[in-house]
């Protein structure tokens, strides 16, 4: 085994309570897969990279600003290019910049859903953004690119010489569309937003009840290297950890519902083992949880604005 690589894997199997700074280098997590670390302030996603026989898979094609900059970090670590970009989900983060992305000649690719989800959001969100960000505007376009290539049922396939990339459809649990991509091999496992490391996520689109149920499917795999959508790579405890959370705040709202609380009267303490996903403002979580409880459908299923 190649030294960097032993290196990543003792750094990873450290685990939640090891976390990094978020920025670092691309991390080689196993031959021809590399890891790189999203940076929060701006708003980007992670990002995964991996190296086929003839061609490289991008995971999450990231706010425009960031696809441009992969663009010529990919060059120092392989001189394939890129043929497929899998959008884990329709969110700005990880899709508004799939045009560059398709200019640039390659196929962005995503679960079905995820071309629904943007239709029924869209391009309201991506207004949004505008607004707020130069990366968005500075693209003159009026909404954002649908992925060209979707895929439907639990899985599919691509095989070459070099490996076997799965890529997995478990159910609805951050969105409706959310993808996962699966290396059986080397056991690495690329979640999105389905599986977060840290108090990074946002539950408005989200199937809070089904969601850990979507992660024991997840937890079946028994991956070695879980790859999030934000925050430092790890392992297993990345995925028992984000259900472990989902659960017990969807528990303890319910519980208070079912004692006749409303919103405003809830005190929610959640135990110390989830304080890894337990944002300071806990509020947009309690409101998306009560929700869905007292509507007894889905949050991402209950009319709602983006927060």
């Amino acid at each position: 085994m190649r030294p960097i690589a032993l290196a990543c894997i003792l750094l990873l199997s450290h685990g939640v309570s090891s976390m990094r700074a978020q920025s670092a280098p691309p991390r080689l997590i196993a031959p021809g897969v590399w890891f790189l670390l999203g940076d929060a302030p701006k708003g980007y996603s992670n990002t995964t990279v991996i190296e086929m026989q003839d061609y490289l898979i991008v995971v999450d094609a990231n706010y425009p600003a960031r696809a441009r900059e992969l663009m010529v970090e990919l060059k120092q670590l392989s001189p394939k290019s890129v043929r497929y970009v899998f959008d884990t989900h329709a969110h700005g983060d990880h899709s508004y910049g799939n045009s560059l992305w398709t200019a640039a000649g390659a196929t962005t690719l995503a679960y079905y859903k995820v071309v629904e989800e943007m239709d029924r959001y869209e391009p309201a969100r991506w207004q949004a953004a505008e607004a707020k960000r130069e990366d968005v505007r500075n693209l003159h376009q009026d909404d954002v690119q649908r992925p060209l290539k979707t895929f439907r049922g639990s899985r599919l396939v691509l095989k070459d010489s070099a490996r076997e990339v799965d890529f997995l459809y478990l159910g609805w649990g951050h969105t409706q569309g959310d993808g996962y991509v699966w290396l059986p091999k080397e056991r690495v496992l690329c979640t999105g937003d389905a599986a977060v490391n840290g108090p990074r996520n946002k539950l408005w689109d989200a199937n809070i009840a089904n969601w850990p149920r979507v992660l024991s499917k997840a937890i079946e795999l028994q991956p070695l290297f879980v790859l999030p959508g934000h925050g430092d790579a790890g392992g297993m405890e990345i995925l028992t950890g984000q259900r472990q959370f989902l659960l017990d705040l969807y528990n303890a709202v319910k519980e208070q519902v079912h004692e006749g609380k409303s919103l405003q009267d809830m005190r929610i303490q959640l135990p110390a083992s989830d304080q890894n996903w337990v944002p300071k403002d806990l509020s947009f979580d309690l409101e998306a949880t009560h929700a869905e409880v007292t509507h007894h459908q889905p949050a991402g299923a209950v009319p709602h604005v983006w927060k």
